[in-house]
């Protein structure tokens, strides 16, 4: 019998401490950061230009992510817009910075002068192995300041790219195809517009409430349709570069509240 007792007394001493050993292993990976690869150059110049409108396109300035460093410029432009492929979204704070984040986005003059240095500043940190609740803390302290203005003005941010991959109310990214516009709307809220929920109709999305918020409007279903069409082969390259950014029948269905 005590034989017995001994050796189930030995037996889950060997199961806890490798059990311990596991749930060690299993948090350093899950706290080891991902490092992000370099998109080729003229894939991500042609993705970040597909966020605005064809005939602004031609004469937006270009960054691309040097994941060592943050945004390089690739080409100037003459007409104020500014676009970038966004790799790491600082928003989400409690979400650990991912290898697998990939929407495009081009900002007027306004928001190419303020909202898009954000996304210059998370890059930066990022590179320099700054984990992502500290470049959120970091960037909300920064908001509003002299050396950090708001936008000064109402304006816009394109989104209408074929296809993103980010955050939505589930845990994990989603690939979706969903064009839309993003106005500035500082300190607005749903209930100022009649807005109420994702849908077809405008409504509210706040990150960084008095900086970060915009009106949404998704374009409507035949101008996505178009707008996937005419993007073929840029969706066929995106997609053999990465499969999570892959079109499919769900991704072509998906909003952020599916």
């Amino acid at each position: 019998m005590k034989l017995t007792r001994g050796v189930v007394i030995l037996g889950m001493i060997v199961c806890v401490s490798f059990l311990m050993q596991m749930s060690v292993r299993n948090a350093g990976a899950q706290a080891a950061p991902t490092k992000l690869e370099k998109m080729p150059e003229s894939l991500e110049v042609r993705f970040a230009l597909s966020a605005a409108p064809p005939h602004l396109r031609e004469n937006a300035t270009a960054y691309v992510l040097d994941p060592s460093k943050g945004y390089v410029l690739s080409h100037k432009g003459t007409n104020g817009v500014s676009c970038i492929v966004v790799r790491s979204d600082w928003q989400f704070g409690d979400q650990a910075f991912r290898d697998d984040i990939a929407w495009a986005v081009c900002f007027d003059a306004e928001g190419s002068k303020t909202l898009m240095e954000d996304y210059f500043f998370a890059a930066e940190m990022r590179a320099k192995g700054m984990e992502s609740k500290k470049v959120h803390d970091e960037l909300l302290k920064k908001f509003g300041t002299t050396a950090y203005p708001n936008p000064a003005r109402t304006g816009i941010a394109y989104m209408i790219a074929p296809v993103m991959r980010g955050f939505t109310n589930r845990p994990d990214p989603q690939t979706m195809n969903m064009p839309h516009y993003m106005f500035y709307a500082p300190n607005v809220k749903n209930s100022d517009i009649g807005g109420g929920g994702y849908g077809q109709y405008p409504f509210m999305l706040r990150m960084s409430p008095g900086r970060d918020d915009y009106i949404i409007l998704l374009v409507g279903e035949t101008e996505k349709e178009k707008i996937i069409s005419e993007s073929k082969q840029l969706l066929d390259d995106l997609c053999a570069y990465k499969k999570y950014m892959c079109t499919t029948a769900e991704t072509r269905m998906r909003t952020p509240v599916n």
